[in-house]
């Protein structure tokens, strides 16, 4: 019986969970992918393999990729697209931006220890944090903090106020959540999950993050389709792991494209190379001819991640100039449509938006906010009560509205700052 037909026999009927583990689960997730198998089979294999073990399951929502260029998985994958030169989309330096600073609003009667920023929305309208008495949300010029959700730490926040995150429990130990009217939903989990959280969330109600199963060191990166039920994230067989070296995206743009890194095949030194690769909501994943091995970011058809391109080209087997700071390698700016390339120098990216232009510290030296745009970095001017260090940033989608955690040096109080560019 195939992958599917399994699916399509369990489907309308009750499963009782067996005693399959979180060995025979994870030990059979990254052996049923064989060549030749189509993306929904790859999907529906794993998937049969959750049911067996009395995992709840949804089949992913089967969208378009958006027909983004990319090197398909095969017996001899490589990376190429890191060291050759890329057109860059920026041809010419766009002038500094004109950006605002305004604080936020704070709760009546207190200011909250630890205040961190967590998210901003696409649309730029709602802003989540976290604090020692639970989640902050800001909306509408107002802030509030859901007495429900104390335990709650946000990660991320959708244009309709969803936030994604986990809650913390006992032994330093998380469950994945969703925050939604005041309320928290936890998520369903595989049974052998000790640990778990949201990391993302898309346009579509996709969510990405992270379980760790029991007698596992590490964790496993994991989708909930339209927040239902978990399905683990699978590579090809020639591109092998084990803990901790785990296959993961690192972010996920608005349409449920996750881009992270993979490691390929060991050399003959024994060396493991990192190479992009983007996994799909459809079960598909595949290499990314990229100039970058290691995508830390993703927003629309923009990608941010380590990697050398335009005038850093130069500094390819070179120790990096002074002013990159503690920066172990330049940052490179990539669209996944066009394959254009824009080298960023000493900026390093915190977030980014479906413009291209992107919120990070200037450099790597003294950590001051700054704005990266066509090329041009613009420093973010502080109030004085908000002077110091970036901790955490984010920026909306079309790249105007920007918000980031300071600091004033290493003891001093946090402030949450909002930007209008």
């Amino acid at each position: 019986m195939s992958p599917e037909e399994v699916l399509q026999s369990y489907a309308g009927q009750d499963v009782a969970p067996t005693r399959m583990s979180a060995d025979d689960v994870l030990d059979a997730a990254k052996t049923s992918i064989r060549r030749g198998r189509t993306r929904v089979a790859v999907v529906a294999g794993v998937a049969a393999l959750l049911v067996l073990a009395g995992v709840a399951f949804a089949l992913p929502s089967r969208r378009p990729d958006r027909g983004l260029p990319a090197v398909p998985p095969s017996g001899n994958p490589s990376v190429s697209g890191t060291a050759r030169a890329w057109p860059p989309a920026v041809t010419k330096p766009g002038a500094p931006l004109s950006c605002t600073a305004q604080a936020l609003p704070e709760l009546a009667g207190t200011t909250p220890d630890g205040r961190v920023l967590r998210a901003i929305d696409p649309s730029g309208q709602w802003i989540v944090g976290s604090s020692k008495i639970g989640p902050l949300i800001w909306h509408d010029g107002k802030v509030s903090s859901p007495p429900a959700a104390r335990n709650f730490v946000p990660a991320a926040v959708d244009a309709q106020g969803t936030i994604g995150g986990y809650e913390n429990l006992a032994d330093h130990r998380k469950a994945a959540a969703l925050l939604r009217g005041g309320k928290v939903v936890r998520l369903q989990l595989p049974n052998d999950a000790v640990s778990s959280e949201v990391t993302d969330l898309d346009a579509h109600g996709n969510l990405l993050g992270t379980v760790e199963l029991d007698g596992h060191q590490g964790t496993i990166p994991v989708l909930w389709p339209g927040a239902g039920a978990p399905v683990p994230l699978v590579t090809p067989p020639e591109l092998k792991w084990e803990f901790p070296d785990v296959p993961r995206p690192s972010a996920m743009n608005g349409d449920g494209v996750m881009v992270g890194h993979v490691y390929l095949p060991p050399a003959a030194d024994g060396g493991r190379t990192p190479a992009a690769y983007r996994w799909t909501f459809d079960g598909g994943g595949m290499l990314l001819d990229a100039p970058t091995g290691e995508p830390r970011l993703i927003a629309g058809d923009w990608v941010i991640g380590t990697g050398y391109a335009g005038a850093d080209l130069a500094l390819r087997g070179h120790a990096l100039p002074a002013e990159y700071g503690q920066a172990g390698q330049p940052s490179v700016r990539w669209n996944m449509r066009t394959g254009t390339a824009d080298a960023m120098g000493p900026f390093t990216a915190v977030a980014l938006s479906e413009t291209g232009r992107a919120v990070g510290v200037r450099d790597t030296k003294d950590y001051q906010p700054a704005v990266w745009s066509d090329g041009t970095v613009t420093p973010l001017p502080l109030p004085a009560a908000a002077a110091g260090l970036m901790y955490y940033a984010d920026i909306s989608a079309d790249g105007r509205t920007v918000v980031a955690t300071t600091r004033d040096g290493d003891h001093g109080p946090y402030a949450i700052v909002k930007w209008t560019c």
